[in-house]
């Protein structure tokens, strides 16, 4: 059985659904030998791409690049073969491919995107509703809401919980700490976007209702958090913002911190939380959107509306030293409760339908 990957993924920066994408493919090459698997990337970009597989094959085809390369190349390359996509764009009408979409946020949230992208992304999630074979999305609360706005979804979507094990290969760099003066469980973190669904106003009005809060918010995100720390950081003597981080940073970051934060608005799943949990970082989440169906008694939770609640958990998680390490242990067990290989089992069930 023949089977193609969209590569775009492979030429894009590894967010959210590029990590899923690079997770899935790593487990498939290492599961799946019975079955030819077969990367598409747009022509002069192999040489870019630095990944090394043992049994999946990596070819590049056609001679445009980015959606007109999806558009119009690849659903004529794999015309008579099945074709998986894994971070929610997809050839408009090619019936013959599986989809993973991540969440609906182009319809249940779609302040902060341009009317352009939230246009183009309605298009194509009614487009490939209507026309693939399947659509997978990554958590319960995802196909509700996919379904409530693409009702001919309801019997062909499947929920696949994805997974933050790809943390326990990366190495810990503690420069990162040393660099900014940053003390072991004497910082709470924040990893965010400036997108408002990521609500990090509530954590800028909270902090400044703590009058008497002397420990630091570190503040890790893209380049978008740069440009915001210049006039908030004067008035905020305790964030730091240290901009985009690698992994391994990242990992350092979660591991020493007292807590993490998580105030968003909206997630199809929310990798963050669990990454937390996975290095014994006690998680403060909101209640909203998939966040408790993924973090479940393993956090403790507040309104995204209300900098009270917020402020009470903060206070919880430096006056109760017992909380923490009963959160820690809780986080640590409910990481468990996800892996990259079972992830990729489900996609494997499913591709053997189409054999």
């Amino acid at each position: 059985m023949k089977i193609y990957i969209n590569g775009r993924f492979l030429t894009q920066k590894v967010t959210g659904v590029q990590r899923v994408a690079h997770e899935i493919v790593k487990q498939l090459d290492n599961l799946e030998a019975s079955m030819e698997i077969i990367i598409l990337v747009p022509r002069n970009t192999l040489q870019d791409i630095e990944v090394d597989f043992q049994n999946i094959k990596i070819k590049e085809i056609g001679f445009l690049k980015g959606h007109l390369w999806e558009q119009l190349e690849l659903p004529l390359y794999t015309l008579n073969n099945l074709l998986i996509n894994f971070c929610n764009t997809a050839p408009l009408f090619k019936k013959n491919q599986i989809v993973y979409i991540h969440d609906a946020a182009v319809y249940s949230r779609p302040t902060g995107y341009s009317k352009n992208f939230v246009r183009w992304y309605k298009l194509l999630y009614l487009c490939t509703s209507k026309f693939s074979k399947r659509i997978i999305t990554v958590s319960d609360f995802s196909k509700e809401d996919l379904v409530k706005h693409l009702p001919n979804l309801k019997n062909k979507i499947t929920v696949s919980h994805i997974a933050v094990d790809h943390m326990d290969k990366v190495a810990f760099d503690d420069s990162i700490l040393s660099e900014n003066d940053l003390k072991e469980k004497q910082y709470l973190l924040a990893v965010s976007s400036m997108h408002p669904n990521k609500n990090f106003d509530l954590i800028i009005k909270t902090l400044e209702e703590l009058a008497n809060f002397n420990e630091q918010i570190v503040i890790a995100g893209g380049q978008n958090s740069k440009v915001f720390s210049n006039t908030f950081v004067k008035k905020n003597p305790n964030v730091k913002f240290v901009g985009y981080v690698t992994d391994e940073q990242l990992k350092s970051l979660y591991s020493k911190a007292r807590a993490f934060i998580f105030p968003s608005y909206y997630e199809g799943f929310g990798l963050p939380p669990l990454e937390a949990m996975s290095l014994g970082c006690p998680v403060i989440a909101s209640t909203a959107a998939s966040i408790p169906e993924v973090c479940e008694e393993a956090a403790i939770y507040f309104d995204p509306d209300s900098s009270v609640e917020l402020k009470e958990c903060i206070s919880q998680i430096y006056e109760d030293d017992q909380i923490v390490e009963e959160m820690r242990n809780k986080g640590l067990q409910r990481k468990d409760a996800f892996s990259w290989e079972q992830t990729t089992k489900i996609l494997l069930s499913e591709l053997k339908k189409y054999k």
